[in-house]
């Protein structure tokens, strides 16, 4: 059994170390090696929002799926603290049978992730059924969660094609909680809502969190979203996190320069700020000949020195709520 040393016993899933990599070709082919999530630490205590945030193709979904063992780790450690009793997964191991329940995830796509020729209530008590729980539980669980979620009970004899995009949203995660678990992964839960709809989930989840106290992993490439639901962020890029504190700290005062690409990014409404969006391309030539085993951000960064091309800098502590991995500091 892998050793874990001291776990803080307010911290609910830790990840020490971990790496996920996709190995592509072999023997004829030359092998080509993703990195998806990459010498990545990370802690969310009990009862927290963790906002995790970057663009598309980082490793957040790798990351939340690894964490609640749905992805092998190709090394490193995942640790679950299960009331002060660590459940530790390694490449070696996966997550017990008994204790799958109490790790969920709800997707992105709300249309893809549910059977659309299910009936409602078949949908709900599908994972009940496969969890143990008697009719009467399986009954009380669904009207309770289903409630929770705004809901109304007459629509359990429908099928799932029948509901709205945002009602089979508020159902996946209706089916998530009904198991009561633990520890819940939030993948871009509302990326394909309606601009109208997108409030509503995010205030369903923070009064998710308020009443059962589950601690979330909430990705998300929406910067406001992350600000809405979560207290502390971390930013991803290609594998590695490259700064985390408090929303508060990394929105108002980014450190990392990728951090940075993404906030001027994002669309503005004052007149005075719309100009100023910077546009950060790839150095296509030099990444094509050059592969850095270091910062991942180099081939983008207009500061990167040399070390940064051979070295990764490790976070560093500027402040008591916040982080950056990047040599400028």
């Amino acid at each position: 059994m892998s050793r874990v040393g001291y776990i803080d016993p307010n911290v609910i899933m830790e990840t020490r170390n971990l790496k996920v990599y996709f190995v592509k070709g072999g023997f004829l082919a030359k092998k080509q090696v993703t990195k998806a999530v990459d010498d990545v630490d990370v802690k969310i205590k009990k009862g927290e929002v963790l906002a995790l945030v970057g663009e598309s193709g980082s490793g957040k979904t790798t990351l939340g799926r690894t964490m609640i063992g749905l992805q092998r780790i190709t090394s490193g450690q995942v640790i679950y603290n299960r009331d002060g009793s660590p459940i530790i997964i390694d490449a070696k191991s996966k997550v017990p049978k008994h204790i799958r329940r109490e790790l969920q995830m709800i997707y992105q796509d709300p249309y893809s992730s549910i059977d659309p020729y299910m009936k409602v209530y078949d949908a709900l008590s599908m994972p009940l059924k496969y969890a143990g729980f008697s009719k009467k539980e399986m009954q009380s669980k669904i009207e309770d969660s289903l409630t929770m979620v705004g809901l109304p009970l007459d629509i359990l004899p429908n099928y799932v094609f029948q509901l709205s995009g945002g009602q089979r949203q508020r159902l996946n995660i209706a089916r998530a909680i009904s198991l009561d678990p633990k520890f819940l992964v939030a993948d871009e839960v509302v990326t394909m809502l309606d601009a109208s709809l997108k409030g509503e989930i995010v205030e369903l989840f923070k009064d998710i969190n308020r009443k059962t106290g589950i601690s979330m992993l909430f990705i998300t490439h929406e910067l406001p979203i992350a600000k809405l639901v979560a207290e502390r962020m971390l930013v991803m890029y290609r594998g590695k996190i490259v700064e985390a504190g408090s929303i508060n700290a990394v929105l108002k005062d980014p450190l990392h320069p990728y951090t940075k690409a993404l906030i001027q990014a994002y669309p503005k409404i004052s007149p005075e700020t719309k100009d100023v969006i910077k546009r950060i391309d790839v150095k296509e030539a030099e990444a094509a000949q050059i592969e850095s085993k270091g910062c991942p951000f180099y081939h983008r960064c207009p500061y990167a020195s040399e070390r940064c091309l051979h070295e990764m800098p490790k976070l560093k502590k500027v402040a008591s709520d916040h982080e950056v991995a990047c040599y400028l500091y």
